[in-house]
């Protein structure tokens, strides 16, 4: 009984020796390696490598964030050299079409004293081509009463007053409408010159411009 109880106290007394040298052994291992177990560096070069990530993002996004600048920059460029090339080409073109205009008014003016000249040329050709002198019906701007014609009676136009009219005056439209044209074969007057017509205003026949109304020449008494 006595032996039992002695190997089993000596058993009890070597056990903490033995846990005592592991851990030594244990503790040395760690003194070994700077007191850092594995999983701290796994973790330490985990760190690392996020870190490294970061700022390789970071110098990423600093390179598109300058690459993006400069695009930004160009096209700023682009578009001002756009916008400088339009506002050019309008003002040529408003130059241009300034000079056009300039060019058809002064032909359009041109126009106009051409067509004033050949009237007058025309008016004046007329008259010298006929004189009413040169008929013996005629007395002055008067015709003589034995060669006076009876016609249908006169329809006054709208308007219409008692006035002896002139060469040079202007007669009213509704005076030489279609309806008062006088055939001037059947009484053998001269021919109208080119936009002119012969017309009667109640005893009287008016050489009249149809356009304008100017009268041209008056025969006072053709009718009775």
């Amino acid at each position: 009984m006595l032996a039992s109880m002695t190997l089993l106290l000596a058993g009890a007394t070597a056990v903490p020796a033995f846990a005592d040298d592991d851990k030594r052994s244990v503790g040395g291992s760690y003194a070994t390696q700077g007191g850092k177990g594995p999983w701290r560096e796994d973790r330490e070069e985990r760190r690392e490598d996020r870190r490294d990530d970061r700022q390789d993002r970071r110098d990423d996004r600093r390179e598109w964030r300058a690459e993006r600048r400069d695009d930004r920059h160009d096209w700023r460029e682009d578009r001002r050299e756009i916008r400088e090339d339009r506002r050019d080409h309008r003002q040529d073109w408003r130059a241009e079409r300034r000079d056009d205009r300039r060019d058809w008014r002064d032909d359009r003016r041109d126009w106009r004293d051409d067509r004033r000249d050949w009237r007058h040329d025309r008016r004046d050709d007329y008259r010298h081509r006929y004189s009413r002198h040169d008929d013996r019906r005629w007395s002055g701007y008067h015709w003589r009463p034995e060669y006076r014609y009876r016609a249908p009676r006169y329809v006054y136009p709208s308007g219409y007053r008692s006035y002896r009219w002139q060469v040079g005056h202007r007669l009213p439209p509704a005076y030489y409408g279609r309806p008062y044209y006088v055939d001037y074969r059947h009484y053998r007057l001269p021919p109208p010159p080119y936009g002119y017509h012969w017309v009667r205003v109640d005893r009287d026949v008016v050489l009249v411009a149809a356009a304008t109304g100017l009268i041209l020449d008056v025969l006072y008494g053709l009718y009775y």
